[in-house]
């Protein structure tokens, strides 16, 4: 094959390419003007001018300090003050200095994202399920007793998760460690987290 050939071949995959995936303008939206037609937005969205909706945008992020007067709100980009009053004053209590990042709300859970990269997991009530961090998690947040029984296990080890189950906590260390340790501080087992 010669240069000229595969630079031409090159030069119209190209262009083929490129009218392929070139972004929808919205020109022929509604523009039946002189009887040239066009697409017609079927369901009538952007005030009835038809258009383009693009599946992938996000939404703007909003700030999670705004007010909303206490209206529960679902989605990405939840107000803080729209989440239950326990979740809202577990933040308060364990990570008061900490700025609340992002805030995601569905039928099962709320999820809190904070500025040192911790996310917290809420039951829809406002109850804690799971804290995630990178061994920046406070200690205070397991009662005294579960506390106690992972320092003795692993002194030197950062917790990086704790999970919640009914009266079991399922509790990450830094040093690959998972252990399961009940509300009476017992440790029920211990296990390498692969």
């Amino acid at each position: 094959m010669t240069m000229k050939k595969a630079l031409f071949i090159l030069f119209v995959s190209a262009m083929l390419t490129g009218s392929l995936f070139a972004q929808y303008d919205g020109y022929y939206d509604n523009n039946n003007q002189g009887g040239q037609g066009g697409y017609q937005d079927p369901y009538g969205q952007q005030g009835g001018q038809g258009g383009y909706q693009d599946p992938y945008a996000q939404p703007p992020a909003q700030d999670p300090y705004a007010q909303q007067g206490g209206q529960q709100q679902y989605g990405y980009g939840v107000q803080l003050s729209s989440i239950p009053q326990n979740a809202q004053n577990f933040i308060k209590q364990y990570f008061a200095n900490v700025k609340v990042t992002f805030i995601e709300r569905d039928w099962e859970d709320i999820e809190v994202y904070l500025e040192n990269g911790t996310q917290i997991d809420f039951f829809p009530n406002g109850d804690w399920k799971e804290v995630k961090g990178y061994g920046n998690i406070p200690n205070t947040i397991l009662p005294a007793n579960v506390m106690n029984t992972v320092k003795r296990t692993y002194p030197n080890a950062a917790i990086v998760k704790i999970e919640k189950q009914f009266t079991i906590f399922e509790i990450k260390l830094n040093n690959m460690m998972e252990l399961y340790v009940d509300n009476n501080g017992q440790l029920l087992g211990q296990k390498w987290d692969d």
